[in-house]
């Protein structure tokens, strides 16, 4: 078989192999350096250098026209669009199969939960759990139901304690402008709650930087690392917290409200600066 070196010298020079002729390209100024190919950075020293966009040529090049690009990426954005509505069905239909589950989710994400809050991302760009996910739901959810049954057992065994006079002691407070009312009681502190907070109306009971306890409901709740002496310690201090307050201005010499040194013997008396008693309420008691 003859090749195009084998011809004679009279075909070889008329006869050329075809060429593909060249894709058009289309040229796009680039915005960063607005085609100059350089760009200025800086504030106090401003410097100057090659863009780093276009590698200094000022413009890109493609092989397609703007239009064309523009329509590519309309179509991308749709086939995205398709797929996120088609997984947005599919999580609803999960939630609707799974209604106690997602109940679950929702609650406990809202809460913070980061476990929760993880699987609800899960399931918004998946559109459903794997089954190990599920059975990790399912766990919670029995954890919580035991915990709340036993909560619910321990507030109906729960003492009786009444906080009226520290509740009018810590009102007072709060209309003299005091934010965070405290009372110091035996070797315990007593607040409120935030009006805010998930026990909004609660009294909380400390011992130093030992949570104790709260009363809510008229109902004295107890933490574990509350035994039963300190637990009726407690209702003691609470059941007649002026009198608790003027013991604990004579144990210690301190004001049992900010806890600083008591010097004038009226006050010692009194367990109360009359400052706090006055915020207190309790300057006529």
């Amino acid at each position: 078989m003859q090749t195009i070196n084998d011809l004679p010298d009279d075909l070889g020079a008329i006869y050329s192999p075809p060429t593909k002729p060249a894709a058009p390209t289309f040229r796009q100024t680039c915005g960063k350096c607005n085609g100059k190919g350089r760009v200025t950075f800086g504030y106090t020293f401003i410097q100057s250098g090659t863009c780093f966009a276009c590698k200094g040529k000022g413009f890109f090049e493609y092989r397609t026209s703007p239009e064309q690009r523009a329509k590519a990426r309309a179509a991308s954005q749709a086939r995205k669009d398709r797929a996120q509505a088609e997984t947005i069905a599919r999580a609803d239909e999960w939630r609707t199969a799974n209604p106690i589950e997602a109940q679950w989710l929702e609650t406990a994400a809202a809460r913070g939960f980061d476990f929760a809050v993880s699987l609800s991302e899960s399931l918004n760009k998946f559109g459903a759990l794997t089954e190990g996910q599920l059975a990790a739901v399912r766990k919670c959810i029995v954890r919580d139901d035991e915990r709340k049954a036993e909560h619910a057992k321990r507030t109906a065994a729960a003492p009786a304690l009444t906080v009226e006079a520290i509740e009018v002691a810590f009102q007072s407070a709060k209309a003299a402008g005091i934010k965070w009312p405290k009372l110091r009681l035996d070797t315990f502190t007593f607040s409120p709650a935030g009006a805010n907070s998930a026990n909004a109306g609660a009294i909380y009971i400390k011992e130093g930087e030992t949570y104790l306890g709260k009363v809510l409901g008229g109902k004295l709740l107890t933490s574990r690392d509350c035994d039963s002496e300190t637990r009726d310690r407690i209702v003691t201090a609470a059941t007649d917290p002026h009198a608790a307050a003027i013991a604990y201005g004579k144990r210690f010499g301190k004001c049992s409200i900010c806890a600083r040194e008591l010097s004038d013997p009226a006050s010692v008396e009194r367990g109360i600066g009359p400052i706090c008693a006055e915020n207190y309420g309790w300057a006529n008691a």
